[in-house]
């Protein structure tokens, strides 16, 4: 099992490693179509092979944070462990299916000559990539809704962030099903999407705080 400290570092760093990573990615890439997104970045090789392989490592590090957490909420004397045990799983699958997605991005960005004689297309590559991932990101409300109502049964931490976790996950989950452009469905998406990283920053903040003063063994 991971630490407290390792938990808390890795919630509370990987959301902000995202935000730089977006950051960058916007800077360079502002096509309007898969196709262009696509040239901007195999012209740019080096610096979309950065901000892929940084994606990758803030992901990692969010749901191996979120996973630590929920794995030291499970017991069987412990109210809300069956909650934990499932957001640890689903952590650790979306984990693993984020990674295949930026898996075949960094493919289509090679397109690697033999790939493409084989027949294979960077564009349709490149535009499943983009499809899994914006498609993660309402999954991932079935995450920190089992998460957040693990930490409200259990009250092992502040019931606050509890209830933050809860309605970060119910407008993600319900906006995402009811999104459709700017009606109300986006928005409440949009705002599960801003609340997700803070929150999970705040808990690993919270997280390294008790960590510290628990007598060292």
């Amino acid at each position: 099992m991971l630490s407290k400290r390792l938990v808390g570092a890795f919630m509370f760093l990987g959301p902000i490693l995202t935000i730089v990573m977006i950051i960058v990615d916007e800077g360079f890439i502002s096509g309007s179509s898969f196709a262009e997104d696509l040239k901007v970045m195999s012209d740019n090789y080096a610096l979309a092979t950065i901000t892929t392989v940084g994606y990758a490592i803030a992901i990692l590090v969010i749901f191996i944070g979120i996973h630590g957490l929920a794995r030291s909420m499970q017991g069987e004397d412990k109210p809300g462990s069956d909650l934990a045990g499932l957001a640890s799983i689903f952590a650790m699958l979306l984990a693993g299916v984020f990674m295949v997605s930026l898996g075949l991005q960094l493919v289509a960005t090679e397109q690697l000559s033999e790939w493409v004689k084989e027949g294979g297309d960077p564009i349709n590559a490149f535009a499943i990539s983009e499809a899994i991932g914006r498609s993660l990101f309402v999954f991932n409300g079935i995450v920190t809704l089992f998460l957040g109502l693990a930490i409200l049964r259990q009250k092992n931490m502040s019931q606050i962030v509890g209830g933050f976790f809860t309605f970060f996950a119910v407008c993600t989950l319900v906006g995402g099903m009811f999104s459709s452009g700017d009606n109300w469905g986006g928005m409440m998406w949009f705002i599960g999407f801003l609340g997700f990283p803070i929150i999970t920053s705040v808990t690993g903040f919270l997280t390294l705080r008790e960590a510290r003063k628990e007598p060292k063994k």
